[in-house]
Parts: C-alpha cells; structure tokens; sequence
C-alpha cells in the first residue's frame, strides 16, 4: 500500500528541494562559521563575502544576486569593508562605478570559507558517497551553465 498521504503540489520539484538543500548547508555554514574569524558576521554579509570572494562584484550585481535591494547590499559592503575584508574602490577607468574585491584579510577569509566548503562537501559525501557526490556536483555544473 501506498502513502495516503496527498503531497502538496510541487513538494519535490527540483526548484522547492534545492532551495530547501540551500538552507540547510546555509544553516550548516552558520554554525561552523561560529568558530571562525566570522563568527560575528551576519549571515547576509557572509553571503555577501562569499560573492565577492568568487570573483569582485559592483553593488548592482550583488544586489541581483542576492535578490536584495543596492541600498541593502552596499551596507553589507560596508560592514565588511568596516571588519576589513574587503576594499570598495572605483571600477578602473570608471568615475561611478565601484568594484568590491577582498582585502589581504579576505583573502585570509577566504580560505576560512574554502574551508567550510570543503567541510560541506564532505558531510554531502558522507550522505550520498564520493561517487554520486561527484555526479551531483557535474549535474550542477551543467544546469548552471548558459548552454
């Protein structure tokens, strides 16, 4: 016999379970970044970080990314250009438009947050092994490309 149970209308479509995985290995990097040298850090300046740490971003693009507005995102700049992770100068060749890349110390940062990753990564390889780990992370891979 099956489950009686009527599930909800998209309960497991791919968009509902990975915003859900999303919180959880959010809720995960929060915890572990308790211990670090971020663990004053509010959890949207460590998304914040994490952005720019990828690769250096101007407020418009971190604001679309992090789905907030540039008002939003240019104060969590701010607080990690306060805390000294990153420097907020103007774009080369650009009077307007300002570019946030780490500092020496985001770079310090950074390999904090390698670190959490790689933490992550192994608890998912925990759960599903090495193998499918693998296969997962080629599958994101190939969604998140624009082909």
């Amino acid at each position: 016999m099956g489950d009686n149970k009527a599930k909800p209308p998209g309960a497991n479509s791919i968009r509902g379970l990975v915003q859900d995985l999303s919180e959880r290995l959010d809720a995960m990097s929060n915890e572990l970044r308790k211990e670090t040298m971020f663990a004053d850090a509010r959890p949207s300046d460590a998304k914040t970080f994490m952005l720019i740490s990828r690769h250096p971003r101007g407020l418009t693009e971190l604001a679309k990314a992090l789905d907030i507005s540039r008002q939003a995102a240019h104060r969590s700049v701010q607080r990690l250009v306060d805390a000294g992770f990153v420097s907020f100068d103007y774009a080369e060749g650009s009077k307007r438009d300002m570019i946030a890349r780490l500092t020496e110390r985001g770079l310090e940062g950074r390999k904090v947050g390698l670190e959490i990753a790689a933490a992550i990564d192994r608890y998912v390889a925990d759960k599903i092994g090495e193998d499918d780990l693998e296969a997962l992370r080629a599958l994101l891979l190939r969604l998140q490309s624009e082909n």
